[in-house]
């Protein structure tokens, strides 16, 4: 018999439940089984236990409005060789699950796109799930757990700024967003921090790490001189990409992926901005103290808020409405009080997801920047 089968790839995002919990009401009106996947496109190849499990309005009871993800998820592409491509298919087959809702970001996008194009007969709809916010959408409006991140992140910028005043001293925190500064400019217009930078601003460029510690320290100096010897400046994550590698031992010799970035989780942004940024402290005899600080994993599992909650309802309904509508290799997508669609194959430049990245033209931007101390 047909059913639904449904999964989380990638990161965590304040949501994901909230889109569980609607695909399974939906397909339940509809009278289509719907089963959970576990551990994203990794736990059928890994034939990890009790991978499959059957969803139903009971098992969904309660979990809209929480954080995490009941099923779990892994970052893998199990289409990349022959044997897990198999495997994973055919854990399909042996399921009955020939449609699939697929929640991820831009990664996870391409892998719905290229299992639609390898095994046709498997409807795919993907929800589009990223912190980040660097996934097109309608109108320009956010993904799924954006609004939730800057909201949490903002509640800790402002203890932190707290500490910061109350102990005269300097922050220079990281945070998410390697390809776009959506969620770090966002962070610093809502808490009102006197400095961020995101890596659209070197996109062109490949600043060595003391060049970055060059802007952090003029905004110190400049915020002293308006009578703050506190302060914070949040650095997107994304700027370690932008660096001259030889810029510093530490970049030099940090482990990359597969496709040659650096593994965030082996190398702190701040770690490399801050022994140049005490440099320039030290020989301007400017008598600072100064503190790194990541803000990242404190944002992904949180509980959604009401947006989110209500944001991500709309995307599970309209996943298994597509999908009964015989959609397949589409984004499920909302524009405000409509539900929509953009074809994966729009998406596609380069073998790849086009993403959205902050114009350093728009208003947004420049609003932002003129309430920063630089």
């Amino acid at each position: 018999m047909s059913s639904i089968g449904v999964l989380v790839s990638g990161g965590p995002a304040p949501g994901i439940n909230g889109v569980i919990s609607a695909s399974v009401g939906e397909a339940y009106r509809r009278g289509i089984p719907i089963k959970g996947i576990r551990s994203g496109f990794k736990g059928i190849v890994v034939d990890e236990k009790d991978v499959i499990v059957p969803l139903t309005p009971d098992t969904v009871l309660g979990i809209h409005n929480t954080g995490g993800s009941i099923l779990g998820t892994s970052r893998f592409n199990p289409l990349t060789k022959p044997d897990t491509r198999e495997k994973f298919v055919r854990g399909l087959r042996e399921n009955d699950i020939d449609k699939l809702i697929v929640i991820g970001g831009e990664g996870s996008a391409f892998v719905s796109y290229s299992l639609t194009e390898l095994v046709p007969d498997i409807q795919v709809v993907h929800v589009p799930k990223t912190i980040d916010n660097d996934l097109i959408l309608p109108n320009h409006y956010p993904s799924f757990g954006f609004e939730t991140a800057r909201y949490v992140g903002t509640n800790i910028l402002n203890t932190l700024m707290t500490d910061a005043k109350t102990c005269q001293r300097w922050f220079v925190v990281t945070s998410m967003g390697r390809k776009a500064g959506f969620l770090a400019l966002g962070l610093g217009v809502a808490s009102g921090v006197p400095l961020t930078l995101i890596p659209e601003e070197f996109q062109d460029t490949s600043p060595r790490p003391g060049d970055i510690a060059r802007i952090v320290f003029n905004s110190i100096e400049k915020s002293r001189a308006q009578g703050r010897d506190y302060g914070i400046a949040i650095l997107a994550e994304g700027i370690l990409d932008a660096l001259d590698p030889t810029g510093s031992e530490d970049l030099t010799n940090c482990p990359r992926d597969e496709l040659g970035r650096i593994r965030y989780s082996m190398l702190e942004l701040g770690d490399v901005i801050l022994p140049p940024l005490r440099r320039l402290c030290q020989e301007a005899g400017v008598d600072v103290k100064i503190n790194t600080k990541n803000i990242g994993y404190e944002l992904r599992c949180h509980s959604p808020v009401s947006f989110d909650v209500e944001y991500t309802t709309f995307l599970g309904y309209g996943a298994v409405k597509l999908l009964m509508d015989g959609y397949s290799a589409v984004m499920v997508t909302r524009d405000f009080d409509k539900l929509g669609y953009e074809p994966l194959s729009d998406m596609m430049v380069d073998g790849a997801i086009r993403s959205r990245k902050v114009d350093l033209e728009s208003d947004f931007y420049q609003i932002s920047r003129s309430f920063m101390v630089r």
